[in-house]
């Protein structure tokens, strides 16, 4: 009983111990904040009362064909397409937007599908955009299809890029969401933004993310670095993704996705563990895809490290599409 009391004690002062850090830690960071002056390309617009940050690339040869919207996934900005975006842009206009809460848009809840669908729709309108092909990349994906869903009348096509539009987490694919308990648990105040913003604070672990996920061909300077950090480090940032990653992942269930009447093509990564061949082949039999492609040895964020080879596999794709 000694034993398990003292190893007690022990615990109870190592969770004193760790609060209290962390709160002198977020103090110190209110007082000592981290800012990083980046370029910031495009304009902010109001998509559903929202003011949302777009970038646009005119279409070098335009030719009447439907425009592209870009969706990032999580935690991502307009950053993810800004080597992807140009190589699109031949023959129709192309635009990407910061989706709410992350990047330079608002931090403006609430933080769901719904209101993720709605902010779509409001870029959709705000940009008079007809019928565009959407892109989502990662969870962006199920905003896509979500107005794919709600509006098919307003979409030409939707691209699933690396994500199948329902929530990685949860074996009970009959509902639209899952992981809350545990990202709640791991996303405590004070010790989850704590440990968020000694990340973003520095550029070492965000460059080990990034080089995880997108491979050797991706810019990993300062510089982009920086692009990474920038949009967390700005007031508010990591208490937003904090409030979105509290929430049950975004997605469809998969009943909903077999009602999707828009035209879906999948594109995968090789290499990538969130969403690999299996998850695609699924995907494509619930949706009735138009086309599967993979990545060969690309990962997850293949459209920045690699741009021109996902370009290339994307474009037949949109005219397949549109």
């Amino acid at each position: 009983m000694r034993w398990l009391r003292r190893v007690g004690i022990a615990l109870a002062t190592l969770v004193v111990v760790l609060l209290v850090a962390s709160g002198l830690y977020l103090a110190w960071d209110d007082l000592a904040p981290v800012r990083v002056a980046v370029d910031v390309p495009g304009a902010m617009i109001d998509a559903a009362g929202v003011p949302t940050h777009v970038e646009h690339w005119p279409a070098l040869r335009p030719s009447g064909r439907p425009p592209l919207v870009l969706v990032p996934g999580f935690a991502e900005s307009t950053y993810v397409f800004s080597r992807l975006g140009p190589r699109l842009a031949a023959d129709r206009d192309v635009y990407a937007y910061d989706v709410r809460g992350y990047g330079f848009t608002a931090h403006v809840g609430p933080y769901d599908l719904a209101a993720d669908t709605d902010q779509l729709a409001g870029v959709v309108g705000a940009l008079h955009l007809v019928r565009p092909v959407v892109l989502g990349h990662s969870s962006g994906v199920a905003i896509a299809l979500a107005l794919a869903l709600r509006d098919p009348g307003a979409l030409t096509g939707v691209i699933a890029a690396n994500g199948d539009g329902t929530p990685y987490f949860g074996a009970d694919r009959s509902g639209s969401g899952g992981g809350g308990g545990v990202r709640s648990l791991v996303t405590l105040p004070p010790v989850g933004p704590a440990v968020v913003t000694a990340i973003v604070r520095h550029r070492g672990p965000v460059r080990s993310l990034v080089e995880s996920q997108c491979g050797p061909g991706c810019p990993v300077d300062d510089a982009a670095i920086d692009r990474w950090r920038a949009p967390f480090l700005t007031p508010g940032g990591v208490t937003a993704l904090l409030a979105i990653a509290r929430q049950p992942l975004i997605g469809l269930t998969d009943d909903e996705e077999r009602r999707l009447r828009v035209p879906v093509a999948i594109v995968f990564s090789e290499l990538d563990t969130s969403f690999d061949r299996d998850d695609a082949a699924a995907m494509a039999a619930r949706v009735r895809a138009t086309a599967v492609t993979e990545l060969p040895g690309a990962r997850h964020l293949a459209l920045l490290g690699e741009p021109e080879r996902f370009a290339a596999t994307v474009t037949p794709l949109l005219d397949r599409l549109g």
